[in-house]
């Protein structure tokens, strides 16, 4: 069934109006008629399964014949992926994956060991990695759009470590703790307060500076080992963020 994200505005005594692109891409592209069914989502967790009118100038009106929650999204955590800026068009991999895991937002930085620089918090790159967490999110079934945010630095993400009740660094030469002894430790004698707000700082391709790294722990942050073998920068986020999955929802 196709899906789309509207605005909780659209949305108007159970009739949901759609216009923009999504108003072309189900008229022009997808050819759908008065009486098909598609699923709606408003952004903020609630799904409708909507039956379509006929078109009108630049908007189509569907009716809400089912409302319920969200399946693609979980009530246990909520997390933040920093990640350092990779080279080339790894970026659009790590958001369309990330978003596909059930990452809430995604903020790039610029560390020591940045390769690739962005000079603008305000660059279309951000606008295109918007875009992309929203296909990602249509197709994957989120309940939510996950926030791209600005471009930040590591001392900024520091700043606001105390907001999160846990903030993790995969980290190449972290030999004292495993991602699963941290998470395992959490779990032991007390009750984890839900939803769980989780940062996790994955580098750039060269890594951290020993500064950067110690700045982190300094600040509360959990550096943690994902294993004894080097895995990209590409691949460490999915890593962390599949047993993120495991431990809360499995």
């Amino acid at each position: 069934m196709h899906r789309f994200f509207v605005n909780p505005n659209q949305i108007n005594d159970r009739v949901i109006n759609i216009d923009g692109e999504d108003f072309k891409h189900i008229t022009k592209v997808l050819r759908l008629k008065k009486g098909e069914i598609i699923e709606v989502c408003d952004g903020m967790g609630l799904d409708f399964r909507v039956v379509l009118e006929a078109p009108g100038d630049g908007t189509i009106a569907g009716r809400i014949t089912e409302t319920s929650l969200s399946k693609g999204e979980t009530t246990d955590m909520c997390i933040t992926l920093f990640q350092g800026l990779p080279k080339g068009s790894k970026m659009e991999v790590i958001i369309q994956k990330s978003v596909e895991l059930g990452v809430n937002r995604i903020v790039p930085f610029q560390s020591k060991r940045s390769v690739s620089q962005i000079k603008e918090k305000k660059d279309k790159k951000i606008e295109r990695w918007q875009r992309i967490a929203y296909e990602a999110a249509k197709q994957s079934k989120r309940g939510i759009i996950p926030v791209i945010g600005e471009l930040s630095e590591l001392k900024d993400i520091l700043q606001d470590a105390k907001h999160f009740d846990l903030l993790l660094l995969a980290y190449e030469d972290e030999k004292k703790q495993s991602l699963k002894e941290v998470l395992t430790g959490l779990c032991q004698g007390q009750e984890i307060r839900k939803p769980l707000d989780i940062g996790v700082i994955i580098g750039p391709e060269g890594g951290f500076d020993p500064t950067e790294v110690s700045m982190c722990q300094l600040a509360g942050v959990k550096s943690v080992s994902l294993g004894n073998r080097i895995l990209r920068t590409e691949t460490a986020g999915m890593v962390v963020l599949s047993q993120l999955n495991f431990w809360r929802e499995g």
